[in-house]
């Protein structure tokens, strides 16, 4: 009766361990270490590190404690684009009010040999997607004849929501730049959650030149699209979160 009682126990420890365990690498989980709306409403402090987004994505966008620069995660690894337009990677202890991050795996590649830019390319995807009510990561690499991009200064508290923080940023102009443009679709129904449309960051691939991309013009490039099956969001605990008023507004980066 006793060992009966041990192997049930086992059981529901193992149960219980895989429940909680981290998504696999080739899932189709988006995870979000906090919804958008927090940061956008002036909770730009959190204890999300960046030691553990190699546990819920390789790909992926976010920001800094305080907006400290753009986040890009390529390849397993994380970089920051400074207000300077440095790119620099950051240390594994330093934390993030935002990331949203996915293991990619893309379900579709496109190949373009025609010359298109930001807003043909939102037109092309609108127009080929099976449907804008799913989640899609979305990678495109290329030669860029030319780019925009921008980084948002660090900020001191009080805080202020983000539609303030975002008229005191740099752009940077970049021409026949070899880069990826990694970033997300989200549906209108999660407004709040994340941002409605599309969000896409820039990174070069001799990583020097970057940040949140603006505009682009390419001749040639490779979609790859991952769709996404399920979400996941961590609420987080912060003194910044808890005390922040959510009064539902209208959501841009």
């Amino acid at each position: 009766m006793k060992s009966k009682y041990l192997i049930n126990i086992f059981f529901l420890l193992l149960f219980v361990s895989v429940l909680s365990y981290p998504q696999e690498k080739n899932s189709k989980t988006l995870f979000q270490s906090a919804p958008f709306i927090g940061l956008a409403s002036g909770a730009m402090n959190d204890n999300f590190t960046i030691g553990e987004i190699s546990r819920h994505g390789n790909f992926g966008l976010g920001t800094f404690n305080g907006v400290n620069g753009e986040m890009i995660i390529l390849d397993g690894k994380v970089y920051r684009v400074s207000y300077d337009g440095k790119v620099s990677q950051p240390s594994k202890s330093e934390r993030s009010p935002f990331v949203t991050e996915v293991f990619f795996h893309a379900d579709t590649v496109i190949q373009i040999n025609k010359e298109m830019d930001y807003k043909t390319l939102i037109e092309y995807l609108d127009n080929n997607l099976p449907s804008k009510n799913l989640i899609y990561a979305i990678r495109v690499i290329g030669l860029f004849s030319t780019v925009k991009t921008r980084s948002i200064a660090k900020q001191a508290k009080p805080y202020t929501d983000f539609a303030d923080v975002t008229k005191n940023q740099s752009t940077f102009n970049f021409q026949n730049i070899k880069g990826t443009l990694i970033g997300f679709r989200f549906p209108d129904y999660m407004d709040g959650v994340n941002v409605p449309g599309y969000h896409f960051h820039f990174l070069s691939d001799n990583r020097k030149s970057g940040g949140h991309d603006l505009e682009f013009t390419a001749n040639s490039m490779k979609i790859e699209i991952d769709a996404v099956n399920y979400f996941q969001m961590r609420v987080p605990k912060s003194k910044d979160f808890i005390k922040t008023n959510f009064e539902k507004k209208s959501i841009k980066d």
